[in-house]
């Protein structure tokens, strides 16, 4: 058996083969059993005889990796060059996004025992001090192989009850812990960072909720203060515990449905759009009329919040059973509050770069495009705005009877009311 292979594990089945090209890349095939699977790895990638070439696997494989300096500290601490997808795979792979395990094709899930190291207060504060230099909890133990994509520090925990864990040999985890980060002086970077996510999840939730009322909108998410430092605790929603046992649902985000090694949307290049997004949607799903206006639903909601952030890697996909559906809203902030943060938007809307200069009109030139009906794209206005109109003041009540408003979430609000009449218009 080739040491240049590796084994990709989905549900429990061997689904595909990685063979390494020798240069950092792979091949992926297929296997027999996959034909009875009833599923795919990507929506760019269906189940085929023929084995996929690097170019056209490369950006779901690198999308299970996280990004840029976390991905060449995760590769300083194996030595592993830092563009070696296959051999990164190998070290972090056995516990990913979705429900993926990367694995030598020698072993099975079922080799590695599902173990857990629980942490208690002091060894949890130093994991998470620890992250700008030991990236997702690689810190705590040289057994922790775990990958998730993104910039922010986070730690990917298992909690029961009141308890936090890692991982170890890529036992799945539930949560994601992600700490505010901090200046030298103790101060945080974005301030209320972590408060300001948790309002943006809650009012995507409150506000879209109406609408589909059987389905989980937004991650769920709440507060945590660890030895005074803020941190917000992310339900990992491709994990679901049955009678205590994790089980992995399969998701992609937009950048690896997509085929893009851009998450943001530079002038004069066709990918990521909001447009490509919609008809990922459109050409996938069994239903994508109820995607299509959920995709709409979300834009609307989070450009009145203020995020500036909705990037491609920040909208997912879950797939099960071909069955393709928009993964809940998550990473919702309203960056718009921080006046050093740039107000560019990551994907442009209808046409426009920023959101001081949005309009309603492109807002609806935007749902148009995706082939939505005028009546339609303004009705969907409408109906967003007003549940935001009406939901806000309960959702920040909330936050006052928890203990996590804030004065920056005082400043979003400010700028949600006026952002509120401004596209009413």
């Amino acid at each position: 058996m080739s040491e240049g292979e590796l084994g990709l594990w989905n549900e429990g089945k061997l689904v595909a083969v990685l063979t390494s090209d020798g240069l950092g890349g792979a091949a992926l095939a297929y296997t027999p059993e996959s034909k009875s699977w009833g599923s795919f790895l990507s929506v760019r990638l269906p189940v085929r005889e023929e084995p996929y070439p690097w170019v056209q696997c490369r950006d779901f494989l690198d999308g299970l990796l996280p990004e840029d300096s976390v991905r060449s500290q995760l590769a300083a601490r194996e030595r592993i060059p830092v563009d070696n997808t296959f051999l990164m795979l190998k070290a972090y792979g056995r516990d990913c996004a979705g429900a993926v395990q990367v694995l030598p094709l020698s072993q099975q899930p079922e080799s590695f025992p599902q173990d857990i190291k629980w942490l208690d207060d002091d060894e949890l504060h130093q994991a998470i001090t620890k992250l700008p230099s030991a990236p997702l909890g690689t810190s705590i133990d040289q057994n922790v192989r775990v990958s998730l994509g993104g910039l922010q520090g986070k730690l990917l925990v298992v909690r029961r009850g009141e308890k936090f864990g890692v991982p170890l040999d890529g036992t799945p985890t539930t949560h994601i812990l992600k700490p505010a980060l901090l200046n030298e002086d103790g101060s945080e970077v974005w301030p209320s960072i972590a408060q300001l996510e948790l309002f943006g999840l809650r009012l995507v939730e409150a506000s879209v909720t109406a609408a589909r009322r059987s389905r989980q909108i937004a991650a769920r998410a709440e507060m945590l203060t660890i030895q005074g430092r803020n941190a917000i605790l992310v339900e990992r929603f491709d994990r679901r515990v049955d009678e205590g046992r994790v089980i992995r649902i399969h998701q992609e985000d937009m950048c690896q449905a997509l085929g893009s090694r851009n998450k943001y949307q530079k002038t004069g290049e066709s990918l990521p759009s909001l447009q490509a997004i919609a008809e990922v949607l459109w050409n996938n799903s069994a239903s994508p009329v109820v995607e299509r206006n959920l995709l709409a639903s979300y834009l609307i909601a989070n450009l009145t919040i203020g995020n500036c952030d909705m990037h491609a890697r920040n909208i997912g996909i879950l797939i099960d059973n071909h069955a393709v559906q928009l993964a809940p809203a998550y990473d919702v902030v309203p960056t718009a509050t921080w006046e050093q943060h740039d107000t560019e938007l990551s994907l442009h809307v209808g046409g426009e770069l920023l959101l001081e200069d949005l309009t309603r009109g492109q807002i609806i030139d935007e749902l148009i495009s995706w082939g939505m009906p005028p009546k339609l794209a303004s009705t969907n206005m409408d109906r967003v705005l007003n549940s935001l109109r009406k939901e806000l003041p309960g959702v920040v009540e909330s936050g006052k009877e928890q203990g996590w408003h804030t004065d920056e979430i005082d400043l979003a609000v400010r700028g949600i009311n006026k952002r509120i009449v401004r596209f009413s218009e």
